[in-house]
């Protein structure tokens, strides 16, 4: 039996999805046609048209997903009473997942095919041997120094608000991509807020790209020394940085030519970020070098996280561990940690740097 019109508009993206989710181009294939073609094109026409909002598009897609969704549903389901058959569930089901393939489709086209370029590491000389429990450390003890010493400079200019777009920071990740070989600077987005904010607040998320219309959300609860951090982390994310490790490494590394307070919240996010690397103990006596300044910043972020809903936070981060893993990026939400790692074995920051200090007597 010839299937009808309808069912082969409906086989098409079904089909498609499927070869891309099973057979997936390779990573060069995908650097090359991709990341260096057709994604800057995508990006910055997609982004200039959610810039023109302040309205999060990405809301308004979801609501109208789950709008067309549930409509769908109620739909099919009087069929099934009405026509006293299954098969209006056959079909709703059939429906479902050929408008699923095509969100799918939407997500590789506009983003989601990064998580597929080759690691950033194969493209910047890297070596591995330089990561050591001591590079570690001395990691940490420099991200503590150097907080101490950006901590006044960075109150004195002021954070960003939530909204605020920092020309500073834009022109730095500009320069980033260009010594990386982006062939056209980011359009960057406008930071917005979210209705998902009090997922985010109960999820423990400080921020998100959201993939469809290519969109920066934040969470608005974020204090004033983490928003230039996780603004520049998310920004990356739009340049084409996928996995977290990566799209922290282009953020730091941005945040750190932006200015006082760009730098400041960089510092700060990788001491709590490398010390986390770090033995307890070991942990305890770098930290004990922080000063009362940066101290009390970090205070102000672990009180804003007390607002955590821990089952919503283990849901979401088990969730998204899953989605980093199926996309590819095999330590899943681990890579965050290995931005520790790209630091200490590239020459990001000379390993003279990161040799511990001497205790002192």
């Amino acid at each position: 039996m010839k299937p009808s019109p309808k069912t082969l508009v409906q086989l098409t993206p079904i089909a498609v999805a499927a070869v891309m989710a099973l057979a997936p181009p390779s990573a060069q294939t995908v650097e090359r046609y991709y990341a260096r073609g057709l994604y800057p094109f995508i990006q910055g026409n997609l982004t200039a048209l959610s810039n023109r909002s302040p309205v999060a598009w990405f809301d308004v897609t979801l609501g109208f997903l789950l709008l067309i969704v549930t409509g769908s549903w109620i739909y099919w389901l009087r069929r099934v009473r009405r026509e006293k058959s299954i098969k209006p569930i056959a079909r709703g089901l059939f429906a479902t997942l050929a408008g699923g393939s095509v969100v799918y489709l939407w997500f590789l086209a506009a983003w989601g095919l990064n998580y597929a370029r080759p690691m950033i590491e194969t493209q910047i000389p890297f070596d591995e041997s330089r990561i050591t429990p001591q590079a570690v450390r001395g990691l940490a003890e420099l991200a503590v120094r150097e907080a101490n010493r950006s901590y006044a400079a960075a109150h004195a200019e002021g954070f960003p608000a939530i909204h605020d777009w920092p020309t500073a920071l834009s022109d730095a990740l500009h320069q980033v991509e260009r010594e990386f070989g982006r062939p056209s600077p980011t359009r960057v987005a406008h930071p917005k807020t979210s209705m998902l904010s009090p997922f985010y607040r109960a999820a423990g998320v400080s921020g998100q790209l959201a993939p469809f219309f290519l969109e920066t959300l934040l969470n608005p609860d974020l204090t004033g020394p983490e928003r230039p951090a996780v603004l520049a982390h998310e920004w990356a994310h739009l340049s084409g940085y996928a996995p977290e490790s990566a799209a922290s490494f282009v953020g730091y590394l941005a945040a750190w030519r932006a200015g006082p307070a760009a730098e400041y919240s960089a510092w700060l996010d990788l001491v709590s970020e490398s010390t986390n690397q770090l033995q307890p103990v070991t942990q305890r006596l770098v930290l004990e070098k922080l000063e009362a300044g940066p101290r009390q910043d970090q205070e102000a972020i672990r009180q804003r996280l007390k607002a955590l809903v821990r089952p919503v936070e283990r849901a979401a981060w088990s969730t998204y561990d899953q989605m980093l893993k199926s996309q590819g990026v095999e330590e899943g939400v681990r890579s965050y940690s290995r931005v520790v790692q790209l630091l200490i074995g590239t020459e990001a920051l000379t390993a003279s740097r990161l040799k511990p200090q001497a205790p002192s007597r």
